[in-house]
């Protein structure tokens, strides 16, 4: 999937973060809170209403400075008007706080270049040596080794960060896909399912874990990954295509017929414009 590779270290990402400025503060500021002013961004931004969206997430900020939905929905602002190096300075925001951030995560890739995406992976495999003994950095060089297919060194990386902190919930994630691959349903349902109830925002692993249930005929539970994985990346079109072939299964047909014409929706759009955003 065009979403699913992820650029995740940020050692090579510098620079200030944006600072609240006396304009925007003027713009619809609503209920105070950080909570409500997240909420609010989020619904602008889904409107295409972008200054009042970052207005509301710089907001959120004044609240909580290490917020990271609010620096999260700012770096998607930035994306949607082309500012991808700012969106890079807030996604990096949201990953100091919550290292393995999905949504961060996905912003990172999406505004990285080719180019640095692969000095961030040799700047990543950099910090591996210099912190032998960091589960967090193991966990990521493993997702990334998986996204690499690079499937038994990731193995390798994810036991590793495991054995020091088995609350590495996306190294269960990395686990479960290996194992999918490996044709070990088991392991898989097991480790995906870990995963996924302690981050249900784990694309990855929501993706697996709906192929997992697909080639095993329970496509109620599919349904429901692939469903819970569209609502995650709404403009991904084969998000919206898995969905759809799950939902046939069950006999939901005029349900499936909706999830595809969103999925060629989609498509035609990003044909129409040369491509991925």
């Amino acid at each position: 999937m065009p979403w699913n590779r992820k650029g995740r270290w940020l050692a090579c990402i510098t620079g200030t973060f944006l600072l609240w400025s006396a304009g925007a503060a003027s713009i619809q500021r609503g209920s105070a809170g950080y909570v409500p002013q997240v909420n609010e961004g989020e619904r602008a931004l889904a409107n295409h209403e972008y200054i009042a969206a970052a207005s509301h997430f710089r907001y959120a900020l004044e609240w909580d400075s290490r917020g990271v939905a609010a620096h999260v929905g700012l770096g998607n602002v930035y994306l949607k008007t082309g500012r991808k190096q700012r969106a890079l300075e807030e996604f990096a925001a949201a990953l100091k706080t919550f290292a393995h951030s999905a949504d961060a995560e996905r912003g990172i890739h999406e505004a990285r270049t080719d180019g640095q995406e692969q000095d961030s992976f040799q700047q990543l495999e950099a910090e591996v040596v210099r912190e032998p003994n960091n589960a967090d950095i193991h966990t990521t060089y493993a997702e990334e080794l998986l996204e690499r297919d690079r499937v038994g060194s990731a193995k390798e990386q994810a036991i590793l960060a495991l054995k020091m902190d088995p609350h590495q919930w996306h190294a269960f994630g990395v686990l479960g896909e290996v194992a999918l691959r490996e044709g070990d349903f088991a392991t898989a349902q097991a480790d995906l399912d870990t995963a996924v109830n302690h981050d249900g925002r784990d694309d990855d692993s929501l993706l697996a874990l709906g192929d997992l249930e697909s080639r095993q005929k329970n496509y109620p539970a599919a349904v429901k990954a692939f469903r819970q994985l569209a609502k995650l990346v709404p403009e991904d079109s084969e998000a919206h295509r898995r969905l759809g072939d799950a939902l046939e299964k069950t006999g939901a047909a005029d349900e499936a017929q909706k999830e595809r014409a969103i999925a060629s929706e989609i498509e035609r759009a990003s044909n129409a414009k040369g491509g991925k955003e």
